[in-house]
């Protein structure tokens, strides 16, 4: 009884482990070429998993990439939402912030392809963009920790449109350029600011104790 209570749970165990693998092979690849140019079979080879095993998770390699785009997005939205210390104004703010976007994609060339590339297929865009609505408001949270946003309509959408002009800089880069280079980074900076500018004032008053 023991024995047979134990094995669905062993079973269990090995399959995490094994997507885990699969999902590190995905990432590892994603580093060295382009995603259309990775099959399954190479990821479940790179993993040392068994191409059986590997399509019993997964029909190929773009529902994996999927489910590897919702661990990056997760790690993404932790590093920029971290707490920042006092600053002058919500530009700053944005800046610092981007500044962070910036330096996780510098750092992660999985979520370069996944996220921000031109060659990125469909299912993973569509994916991604609903992602950036949940970053959207993780980022205006952060500004309405520290000061007192006006209250729009549709604030919401607001920053998500700004959010969608730095990834639009940050994809141009990687198309132009082959690299997120500083210039660029600066230029989602503006962007993103002066639109949210045509809506936010500038000096907004300070919340009691923000960034203590």
């Amino acid at each position: 009884m023991t024995v047979e209570a134990g094995r669905p749970v062993a079973m269990q165990a090995r399959g995490r482990k094994r997507r885990e693998a699969l999902l590190a092979a995905a990432r590892q690849l994603l580093a060295e070429r382009e995603s259309s140019q990775i099959t399954l079979a190479d990821i479940a080879a790179r993993a040392e998993v068994s191409k059986s095993s590997a399509y019993h998770f997964y029909t190929d390699a773009i529902e994996l990439f999927v489910e590897l785009v919702s661990l990056l997005d997760g790690e993404f939205q932790r590093a920029i939402a971290r707490p920042v210390a006092q600053v002058a104004d919500w530009e700053e703010l944005m800046g610092i912030v981007i500044d962070r976007a910036a330096g996780y994609f510098e750092d992660n060339p999985a979520a370069q392809q996944l996220m921000l590339s031109s060659q990125t297929p469909p299912a993973i865009k569509r994916y991604s963009r609903r992602a950036d609505v949940d970053t959207s408001r993780l980022i205006e949270n952060l500004i309405d920790a520290h000061f007192v946003l006006p209250d729009l309509p549709d604030r919401s959408r607001i920053f998500f449109y700004a959010i969608e002009a730095a990834d639009l800089m940050f994809g141009l880069s990687l198309f132009e350029r082959g690299a997120l280079l500083r210039e660029m980074v600066e230029e989602a900076k503006r962007m993103s600011c002066a639109y949210l500018g045509l809506y936010i004032p500038r000096h907004l008053p300070r919340r009691e104790g923000a960034g203590d």
